[in-house]
């Protein structure tokens, strides 16, 4: 057998996508960048990744077909796992009674087309195609799908939580997931995860489809982007200042008012790193000096604090299921029988909770 370098190389120059001066210079600088003769190519210039893809497909006698117009079948990508089909760069095309047609941009993946032989049971049928596009052509396929899914969940976990002390939900997106958890009195919570990708715009989009206003924090690494979500509720009767909320949906005045996180939905409520005297401020990240008109969370508050307004949803640990989820405590773990609206201290409130958490 031919060397493949020298194979890609003459199939290069036979279909007329470089010159032998261009071969040559490629395989001179290839021991320079350490890269395969391809890449070589493609970094000096000479050819695109499409003509590589494509040569590659005539070098394994594969067809390579232009995947960006083919019509995609949701419900047959939908039978493989979304990670290994975007990871791997892996378009199912069709299927008859005995094979699964694919594209890919590595026909060489071995590996993995033996997995999803065994997923489908059926033998895969290989084509070329252009990664790029498959990968575009995936995430647009499972991101339209999964919308759907997503104001669902969002909708059925507000329902739940509405006479709670889990305050906060907690939204956790990598390229191929999104992670759920609630939090509150202390507890950190994960709900099930949900198996497609999402963005911070359509998490969004779904609480305003909801008609839920929201305060938040956003933090994010190349791989992960964590979302922190206070739902708000609006009310007449300002809370007494300085208070202390621990409810699902926080209470703030309607006023003019200040938070040291960022806002979505509210237009009179204005991020700011400090108190603006004379105004409401909202410390939900606990950064906040202690001022006449601050609201605090309960996770946020002072530790120490005497004759403050306190309105809190007191957790107490589901005696069905001691925590884990079950029907009664509606999947949550914690049940919420008490809640406190009045004048209370640091050292009544911090009790009642590790009475309620510790069953």
């Amino acid at each position: 057998m031919m060397d493949k370098a020298k194979n890609i190389g003459q199939l290069l120059i036979r279909y007329g996508k470089i010159s032998q001066d261009d071969l040559e210079d490629g395989l001179k600088k290839q021991k320079d960048f350490g890269l395969r003769l391809g890449e070589t190519l493609i970094r000096l210039g000479k050819v695109t990744m499409a003509d590589i893809e494509w040569i590659l497909s005539k070098q394994l006698d594969i067809p390579f077909v232009i995947v960006e117009d083919m019509r995609p079948d949701p419900t047959l990508i939908s039978r493989f796992p979304k990670d290994i089909l975007i990871k791997n760069r892996i378009l199912p095309l069709y299927e008859t009674e005995e094979e699964i047609a694919i594209a890919t941009d590595d026909p060489l993946n071995k590996e993995v087309f033996g997995s999803l032989e065994k997923l489908s049971g059926k033998q895969v049928r290989l084509s070329s195609g252009n990664g790029e596009e498959i990968e575009k052509i995936l995430q647009q396929c499972f991101t339209k799908e999964g919308v759907p899914t997503l104001n669902v969940v969002i909708s059925d976990l507000i329902k739940k939580l509405g006479t709670t002390s889990f305050y906060r939900l907690d939204f956790v997106l990598t390229g191929y997931s999104c992670d759920i958890r609630i939090f509150g009195c202390g507890i950190l919570k994960d709900m099930p995860p949900l198996n497609n990708s999402f963005t911070k715009e359509q998490i969004f989009g779904a609480m305003d489809s909801l008609n839920v206003p929201f305060l938040y924090n956003e933090r994010s690494n190349d791989a992960v982007v964590w979302l922190s979500l206070y739902p708000v509720t609006r009310r007449d009767d300002a809370p007494r200042f300085p208070a202390i909320v621990g409810v699902f949906g926080l209470s703030l005045p309607k006023d003019i008012t200040f938070t040291d996180a960022q806002v979505s939905g509210l237009p009179d409520v204005i991020s700011s790193p400090a108190p603006v005297r004379g105004y409401p401020f909202v410390s939900l990240n606990g950064g906040g000096a202690l001022y006449e008109k601050t609201l605090f969370t309960i996770d946020s508050a002072p530790l120490t604090f005497s004759d403050w307004y306190v309105n809190l949803s007191v957790p107490r640990k589901c005696d069905a299921c001691f925590g884990a989820g079950c029907e009664k405590c509606v999947g949550l773990g914690y049940t919420f029988p008490d809640c406190l609206n009045g004048t209370y201290s640091s050292g009544e409130i911090r009790k009642r909770i590790a009475e309620g958490r510790n069953g």
